[in-house]
């Protein structure tokens, strides 16, 4: 008699805890985050004044942007490689402004740093701008490419 109680209440306690464990990990599920598709990304090297460029790739979403920059320096020894200096993340909002026949897109980090401005220059091209949306003087250093 004691052995069938024994395994009645090990039977329920079982049970018990598969039905707590089953409550416990629904409530704890995060809902699954929405996947964002990429409309565009873009990549290219700029200049910089600190060192011998700038490794840029922006993908832009649904009204928010990540880009990724890459200080780097070109290693002058007899292996010619490169030497990355530093690796800066930001992201933010994307906003599209058109003025005239022109189109440009402005990029707001989310932290305090200043906007950066690009020119939509043909489909698969776009120029970054200073800030009062004027084209450096020798755009093609200043132009990021799309990734096919």
């Amino acid at each position: 008699m004691k052995k069938l109680l024994f395994v009645a209440t090990a039977v329920i306690a079982l049970f018990g805890m598969a039905a707590c464990n089953g409550k416990k990990a629904a409530e704890t599920e995060e809902p699954a985050a929405e996947a964002t598709a990429v409309k565009a990304a873009y990549t290219g090297v700029l200049p910089a004044a600190d060192c011998d460029g700038v490794w840029y790739t922006l993908q832009l979403n649904d009204g928010k942007y990540d880009m990724i920059e890459t200080y780097f320096a070109l290693d002058t020894a007899a292996n010619a490689g490169i030497n990355e200096i530093l690796s800066v993340k930001s992201e933010g909002t994307v906003e599209t402004i058109e003025k005239g026949d022109f189109s440009y897109i402005k990029l707001t980090p989310s932290t305090e740093d200043a906007a950066i401005c690009f020119l939509n220059a043909t489909d698969s091209t776009i120029i970054m701008l200073n800030a009062e949306l004027e084209t450096p003087a020798a755009p093609d250093f200043y132009t990021l490419n799309i990734v096919k």
